[in-house]
């Protein structure tokens, strides 16, 4: 798939954006856009709430799996991944449990490094999980 920007490199950062309610002009759904490296880091810088240093700060492999296991324990539901409202929904949920537990644990962030923060836990771990939930379901 080629950069939707530049239609040249290869599509290699893919984004894709819910809208709950009506925001800018954007009727509640998704928006899904496909980017080379390169363009990405021009939209990134670009667009107000996208930090163009987005990989900086991530969670310990040993802290989010820590994570995981609160967040399957407390609520499995979040990883129901089986249509686009489920999705909406555990990611929803999901973002609530980790402003919860940093709230608990003392850790102070701002949005860009929340979504830093999040962007680092929905990893190949959170994505087994919810193959597992999908498959027991």
């Amino acid at each position: 798939m080629l950069c939707e920007m530049c239609h040249q490199r290869e599509a290699t950062v893919h984004l894709t954006q819910t809208f709950y309610k009506a925001v800018a002009g954007h009727e509640p759904g998704t928006q899904k856009q496909h980017f080379c490296q390169e363009c990405a880091d021009t939209y990134f810088a670009c667009t107000p709430g996208m930090n163009p240093l987005r990989g900086l700060i991530c969670l310990s492999d040993e802290y989010r799996t820590t994570l995981l296991d609160q967040l399957e324990k407390a609520h499995p539901e979040a990883f129901d991944n089986h249509d686009s409202e489920a999705c909406r929904r555990g990611s929803k949920l999901t973002r609530e449990f980790l402003r919860e537990q940093f709230k608990k644990e003392n850790i102070g962030v701002n949005e860009d490094a929340f979504d830093m923060l999040c962007q680092s836990f929905w990893s190949r771990e959170f994505y087994a999980r919810a193959d597992k939930f999908r498959k027991k379901s």
